[in-house]
C-alpha cells in the first residue's frame, strides 16, 4: 500500500510539473513582425542574467522586487516589472507570488497597485506600473493556459481607463496629474489592450504621440523625465526620480518603449520617434558604451551630463537608448544594435542587495531589472503570446555574431623597409596578452602590411577588445586592474636615439600643419597621436573616426591646442583626451607637436567591442594643404635633430634617370632597396643581386630611392 502511495504521488507530482509548464517556454526566440533583433544572442546569458537578479532582488518570503534601495520596500513599478520578466521566464511560482503582492495592496477594487510598501510607503498608483501589470496578466493568460489572468488582466484596462487617463492623456498616477512623463506612453501596451478590451485606446495612442512629439527635442530626439502639459517644456514634478531636469531614468525608457511598439505593431509613428534619436545617438556616441547615464538640460539643448554620478556607462541608459537603432532598418542601426546587446551581456546585477554599489560589483535594482527587460526584448524573447501572428521561430545562430576576420592581401615581413604606405614603412600590430577577451588579425608583433592584388599596400587590422574593469581603488593599489587594448600603429623613427633625449619629429620644423588619412573603418577606432611628452599609454590626444563604408580622405589640423590639437576638439575633450585622462598632468600640445613619435589606430569600447580599419594613405601637408616632398615623408635627415628616421646625408650610391629608367651604381650587394613616388608609393623593391641595377619608372617626376638606410633623389623629365 506504501508502494502504491509512493507510485501514485510521484504521478501528481509528474502531472503538476506538467501542468505548470508554460505553453511559450524561455527561449521564445521568435523574430517579431518588423525591426531588428540579435539573432544569435546566448540565451544562456539570459538566464544567469535572471538567476542572478533573481538571487539579488526577489524577496521570497514577501513576494517582493526589492526597490528602489536596500530591502526594506518595494513599489509597484518592481512588482509589474517582475511580472513581465517572470512570465517570459516561464516563472510561475515567483509570477504568483508577485500577483498576490498587487492584489493585496490594490488602490482600488481590481485597480493598479499603491505605488510603494513597506518603509516610506506611499498611496495611489504609478500608470506606468499599472500599464505592464495589466499587459503580464494578459501574457501570463497564455503561457500559463490560465483564463483567469485573462479576466483580471481585462479588469486591471478597465480600471486604468477610468484612473490612469484623463481626456485620452496618460496621468502620472490615478491621485495626481502634474505633468506629463514621455515614459509612460506604453504604445504597444495600449495597443494590447485595444485588442483584448476595445474601448478607446486608439485614441489615446493618437493622443500620447501627439504629446511625444511635442516633447522630443529637434536635435537629439531626447525627451524628458517630465513635460509641462501646455509648453511641452521640461520641468519638475513632485513626482520626479531626479532633481535634475532633462533625460534622466524615466526618460531612458522611452526609446525602448517606442522600440517595443514597433517590434509588435509596426507603428510608424514610434519608428519616427525613435528615428530621431538614432541621427543624433549613432554619431554622438559611436556605440552604447558611449551613452552616457544622463543628458541635462539647459541653455534650451541637452548635453551630456558629466557629473561623477553621471558619468558612466548602466544599462538604463544604453539599452534604453541604444533600442531605438532596432527600428532602424540601415547598416549602421545593426551595427549600433550589436553594440547595444554586447553592453547587455557585459552589464550583471549585483550578487546581492547589501553592498551593492559599494563592497558588491554590479548594478542596482533599477539598471539591473531593465537589463533584463532590454535582452528579452532584442533577442525575440518578448513575444505577443496574445497574438502570435507574424512572430516566427527561428534558432539563434552564434556564427552571425560580429567577430573578427581576414582581409584581402597578402601579408608582409614585419619591418621590411621596401614596403610602406606614403613612404612610411615602420608599422606594427600590437594587442593585450591579458587574457580578458582580446583578439586580433594580424598578430600582436606582426605587421600590418598587406600587398593587394593591383599592387598597392595597404595597413588593415580586425580588432576585438573585451570589456574594461570597473575601477576601484583597491583593485588599482593591488595591481588587478587589467586594460584590453589592440591596435595599429606607424613609427615616424626606426632607431633608437642615442645623440638626443628624444625620439620625436618636431612637426613645426618640418613645415607639417595638417595630416590627411585615406581609410575606411569600422566600429569604435580611435586615431591618437603618439609622443614623448605623454606619460602614460592611452593617454595620448586623439579622435574617434567616423565609420565609412569605403575609403575616405580626412584632414585633421594639427595646430596645437590645449591639451591635443585643433583636429581632435569633439566637445569638451580639450583637444583630444579621453574622459579619464588627468587633466593637470597632461602636457600642452605646443609640447606634444615638437616630439611626435608616431600615430596608431586602436578599438576603444569600454565594454568590449570589434572595430576594423584599412589605410591607404597617411599624408602630410602644409599650411596651404600642399602635400610635403616625400624626401620629408621618406626619412631624409632635415638637420641635426630632426628626422623621420636616421638616414645617410651622403649616401654611398648613385642614381641618375634615362629616359624612363633609373639607373643605381655603386650600391652594395645584399642590401634591400625601394623606389617611391612623389605620393610615396613604393613601385619598385627587393634585394640587390649586385652594385648595379636599372628600375622601369612609370612617369616623369620625383623618385627617391633607398638602399638599406641610405636613400638619393632624382628627377626624371
Amino acid at each position: 500500500m506504501k508502494k502504491l502511495a509512493k507510485v501514485m504521488f510521484g504521478v501528481a507530482a509528474a502531472a503538476a510539473v506538467t501542468a505548470s509548464a508554460g505553453q511559450f517556454p524561455f527561449p521564445q526566440n521568435m523574430k517579431y513582425p518588423h525591426g531588428t533583433i540579435i539573432d544569435y544572442a546566448d540565451t544562456k546569458v539570459i538566464k544567469d542574467h535572471y538567476d542572478l537578479w533573481k538571487q539579488a532582488w526577489y524577496k521570497a518570503d514577501k513576494g517582493w522586487v526589492l526597490a528602489p534601495e536596500g530591502d526594506c520596500s518595494t513599489v509597484s513599478e518592481a512588482i509589474a516589472y517582475g511580472m513581465l520578466i517572470t512570465v517570459y521566464m516561464d516563472d510561475q511560482e515567483v509570477f504568483k507570488k508577485l500577483y498576490n503582492t498587487w492584489t493585496s495592496n490594490s488602490a482600488g477594487s481590481n485597480g493598479g497597485m499603491n505605488w510603494r510598501i513597506g518603509c516610506s510607503g506611499g498611496t495611489g498608483t504609478a500608470s506606468d506600473a499599472d500599464f505592464d501589470a495589466a499587459l503580464a496578466l494578459v501574457m501570463a493568460s497564455k503561457q500559463w493556459n490560465n483564463d483567469s489572468y485573462l479576466t483580471a488582466g481585462k479588469s486591471l484596462i478597465s480600471w486604468i481607463a477610468s484612473n490612469d487617463i484623463a481626456s485620452n492623456k496618460i496621468k502620472p498616477g490615478n491621485q495626481w496629474n502634474d505633468g506629463f512623463n514621455p515614459s509612460y506612453s506604453t504604445t504597444a501596451n495600449f495597443q494590447l489592450f485595444q485588442d483584448v478590451a476595445g474601448g478607446s485606446w486608439s485614441s489615446v495612442i493618437s493622443q500620447a504621440y501627439t504629446d511625444l512629439n511635442a516633447c522630443q527635442d529637434a536635435t537629439t530626439g531626447l525627451v524628458p523625465d517630465w513635460c509641462d502639459w501646455n509648453s511641452h517644456k521640461p520641468i519638475l514634478t513632485a513626482a520626479a526620480v531626479s532633481n535634475d531636469i532633462g533625460f534622466y531614468d524615466d526618460a531612458a525608457r522611452t526609446p525602448w518603449r517606442m522600440a517595443w511598439a514597433y517590434y509588435w505593431y509596426g507603428d510608424t509613428k514610434a519608428q519616427a520617434f525613435n528615428k530621431k534619436v538614432v541621427n543624433w545617438l549613432i554619431p554622438t556616441t559611436r556605440t552604447a558604451s558611449g551613452v552616457n547615464s544622463g543628458y541635462a538640460y539647459t541653455g534650451g539643448k541637452y548635453i551630456a551630463d558629466e557629473s561623477s554620478t553621471r558619468n558612466f556607462v548602466s544599462s538604463t541608459f544604453s539599452g534604453g537608448l541604444g533600442l531605438a537603432a532596432s527600428s532602424i532598418e540601415s547598416d549602421d542601426a545593426k551595427a549600433y544594435l550589436s553594440t547595444v546587446y554586447k553592453v547587455l551581456k557585459e552589464k550583471k546585477s549585483c550578487a546581492t542587495v547589501t553592498g551593492c554599489g559599494e563592497s558588491v560589483t554590479g548594478e542596482k535594482y533599477y539598471p539591473a531589472t531593465l537589463n533584463m527587460l532590454y535582452l528579452l526584448l532584442v533577442t525575440g524573447n518578448m513575444p505577443n503570446l496574445y497574438n502570435t501572428t507574424g512572430f516566427t521561430p527561428f534558432t539563434p545562430d552564434p556564427t552571425k555574431a560580429p567577430s573578427i576576420k581576414e582581409g584581402d592581401g597578402v601579408q608582409q615581413a614585419y619591418g621590411d623597409t621596401t614596403v610602406g604606405i606614403t613612404g612610411l614603412w615602420n608599422w606594427g600590430a600590437y594587442h593585450d596578452k591579458l587574457g580578458i577577451g582580446t583578439k586580433m588579425v594580424p598578430d600582436s608583433g606582426s605587421s600590418p602590411l598587406y600587398k593587394l592584388d593591383d599592387g598597392s599596400i595597404i595597413a588593415r587590422a580586425s580588432m576585438e577588445i573585451g570589456p574594461e574593469p570597473e575601477w576601484t581603488e583597491e583593485k588599482a593599489k593591488a595591481g588587478l586592474l587589467k586594460y584590453p587594448s589592440a591596435g595599429i600603429a606607424v613609427s615616424f623613427k626606426k632607431d633608437e636615439c642615442k645623440e638626443s633625449k628624444t625620439c620625436g619629429v618636431n612637426f613645426n620644423t618640418l613645415g607639417i600643419k595638417y595630416v590627411r588619412v585615406t581609410a575606411k573603418t569600422s566600429g569604435p577606432i580611435r586615431f591618437a597621436v603618439l609622443n614623448d611628452k605623454t606619460a602614460e599609454a592611452g593617454a595620448e590626444p586623439g579622435i574617434y573616426v567616423d565609420p565609412t563604408g569605403d575609403y575616405t580622405a580626412v584632414t585633421y589640423d594639427m595646430t596645437p591646442t590645449e591639451l591635443g590639437f585643433k583636429g581632435f576638439l569633439d566637445g569638451n575633450n580639450f583637444g583630444g583626451l579621453l574622459d579619464w585622462v588627468n587633466r593637470d598632468k597632461a602636457p600642452e600640445g605646443s609640447e606634444i607637436v615638437t616630439c611626435i613619435t608616431g600615430f596608431k589606430w586602436e578599438v576603444k569600447d569600454a565594454q568590449g567591442g570589434i572595430g576594423e580599419i584599412s589605410i591607404k594613405a597617411v599624408e602630410f601637408l602644409d599650411e596651404s594643404q600642399q602635400a610635403i616632398d616625400p624626401v620629408k615623408l621618406t626619412g631624409i635627415k632635415i638637420d641635426d635633430k630632426v628626422g623621420l628616421y636616421k638616414v645617410s646625408m651622403v649616401p654611398t650610391f648613385s642614381v641618375r634617370a634615362n629616359g624612363m629608367q633609373l639607373e643605381i651604381n655603386g650600391a652594395k650587394a645584399g642590401n634591400v632597396f625601394a623606389v617611391y613616388n612623389m605620393q610615396g608609393k613604393a613601385i619598385a623593391g627587393g634585394m640587390l643581386m649586385s652594385s648595379n641595377l636599372t628600375v622601369n619608372v612609370p612617369a616623369t617626376g620625383s623618385y627617391i630611392v633607398r638602399v638599406g638606410s641610405e636613400m638619393n633623389r632624382v628627377n626624371v623629365k
